[in-house]
């Protein structure tokens, strides 16, 4: 099945050669799973990123469907809740960068509404 990739800021380095504008479209087995996918692409999976599926955050597991748009970005902001220190080795979830629902689903709703398609016009942040 093809999914459709879109890395941003620091994780445009692995796009694939055949990608373009931080966009690569990709051949994936049936069932395939956005960690699988990340795997494949070669990011680390001590780097800390947001993953959204269609516009909605997920998890590592979350299983993708044919022509899901996979959109995977760096962490808005460094450091941990309490220690300050910089989110590594895990999948930033928006559920747990907030506990206030309204905050959450603002900073959801203000992510979601940020992220478009790259375009000629448009390139991803370096």
């Amino acid at each position: 099945m093809r999914v459709e990739v879109r890395l941003f800021a620091t994780l445009v380095d692995f796009l694939p050669p055949h990608g373009r504008d931080g966009v690569v479209q990709l051949e994936v087995p049936d069932g395939s799973t956005v960690a699988e996918v990340t795997c494949r692409l070669g990011i680390p999976a001590d780097v800390a990123r947001v993953v959204l599926v269609n516009g909605r955050d997920v998890e590592p597991e979350q299983r993708l469907a044919m022509q899901d748009v996979v959109t995977i970005f760096p962490p808005l902001a460094g450091g941990g809740p309490a220690t300050g220190q910089a989110s590594r080795g895990r999948v930033v979830s928006l559920a747990t960068l907030g506990s206030a629902s309204v905050a959450h689903s603002a900073l959801a709703r203000s992510m979601t509404e940020s992220i478009s398609a790259p375009t000629s016009k448009a390139t991803p942040l370096q």
